[in-house]
């Protein structure tokens, strides 16, 4: 049987809405937690549930040896939590919370929390799935934290970002010539989305300068020119170089390894003998992308991520050797700096990178007479 493709996986099973939750332990005497989605009720009779954790994980080696766990269901506000518990180091500073059983740490303020005893293991792929008794199961009034497609947020949350997606990919593919207006109700009924879920979308592309708003209260598309070009990219940049001055020697160990694999599949897709610029090009954004969250700021990142507008350029280079016009040594160099703790390289390799794109898109806009 034929595996489905890693991205089309990736990019289907994040739109599946899950709540999120922090899964808690404590081995020999130390508290360890990390953020999860893959966590699912098994059984009502008894009473169990389970949960999925990376084989690398701390967390997952200290339930292992403890063999007891808190699920916390976060609610919503507490995404900073999410955030702190997702990433390395010191997890639990500035957290409250107390002790159930076993000492494991119960955090505050959650939605509800469930306290478990593992019953048993399974391996599955890269991650320890285990089944667990509920001991003890509390909940509270409020409402879900959600994540869907990369995002914390509310359900209403959801189907905003849900509709922004799509819009700003309708917009930027050009599914409507530049000189015809958008009006919000008529996409709606178009793209089978709610009206002010669109108006959302359409506002906040505006303030990205992806579409323009009219006296009439209408929005047409801003069409991709070289200053403006000139300008996302700067945004970019000066993002990235602020990350290498404060990140670059403190990086994670686990950080230059996602880093790392990111390079390697670059190179090794720029080696085939025919290479997908689909694949090329959105993996290259998660490595930007995960690039930039080291530095621990989702505000920052999710900004760098509105800056981004390669669903329309990409277009433009279709069909040509593009092969020859990306640095693909680029990648692996800045990981090797970021690996070394050399900040001036870091920098020198972001700017020249910076450099070489800008001119790639300058040369595609013109190719198009002055505007994609």
């Amino acid at each position: 049987m034929t595996l489905a493709d890693q991205k089309e996986f990736r990019d289907v099973i994040g739109r599946f809405a899950s709540g999120v939750t922090i899964i808690t332990t404590t081995a020999d005497g130390a508290p360890f937690g990390t953020t999860a989605s893959a966590v699912s009720s098994l059984s009502l009779e008894p009473p169990m549930v389970l949960i999925c954790l990376n084989k690398t994980s701390d967390t997952q080696a200290a339930i292992l040896k403890a063999g007891h766990f808190c699920v916390n269901i976060l609610a919503d506000g507490q995404q900073d939590l999410a955030y702190q518990f997702a990433r390395k180091g010191d997890k639990f500073a500035g957290t409250s919370y107390e002790h159930g059983i076993e000492g494991i740490p119960v955090l505050g303020g959650t939605l509800a929390h469930l306290e478990c005893r593992v019953a048993e293991t399974v391996t599955g792929g890269t991650h320890t799935v285990f089944l667990a008794h509920v001991a003890v199961a509390a909940g509270h009034e409020g409402a879900p934290l959600t994540y869907f497609r990369g995002r914390f947020g509310r359900l209403e949350s959801v189907r905003e970002e849900e509709a922004y997606a799509a819009v700003r990919a309708w917009v930027l593919t050009r599914q409507v010539p530049l000189d015809q207006p958008l009006e919000p109700a008529a996409l709606a009924a178009s793209m089978g989305l709610e009206a002010p879920h669109v108006a959302y979308a359409l506002v906040r592309l505006a303030g990205e300068h992806v579409v323009s708003r009219m006296s009439d209260g209408q929005y047409l598309p801003i069409p991709l020119t070289v200053e403006l070009a000139d300008q996302l990219f700067g945004a970019r940049c000066v993002i990235e170089l602020g990350v290498a001055d404060t990140c670059v020697g403190h990086i994670a160990d686990d950080d230059i390894a996602v880093l790392d694999g990111y390079a390697q599949r670059l190179a090794a897709i720029m080696a085939a003998d025919e290479a997908d610029l689909d694949e090329f090009l959105d993996i290259s954004h998660s490595y930007h992308l995960h690039f930039v969250g080291i530095g621990g700021s989702p505000q920052l990142r999710d900004t760098y991520a509105a800056l981004g507008i390669s669903v329309l350029w990409r277009r433009a280079i279709e069909g040509q050797d593009w092969r020859k016009r990306f640095d693909v040594a680029h990648h692996a160099a800045l990981t090797q700096a970021c690996r070394d703790g050399d900040v001036p390289r870091a920098r020198d390799l972001i700017v020249e990178h910076t450099k070489q794109v800008r001119g790639l898109v300058r040369a595609l806009i013109d190719q198009a007479g002055g505007a994609l």
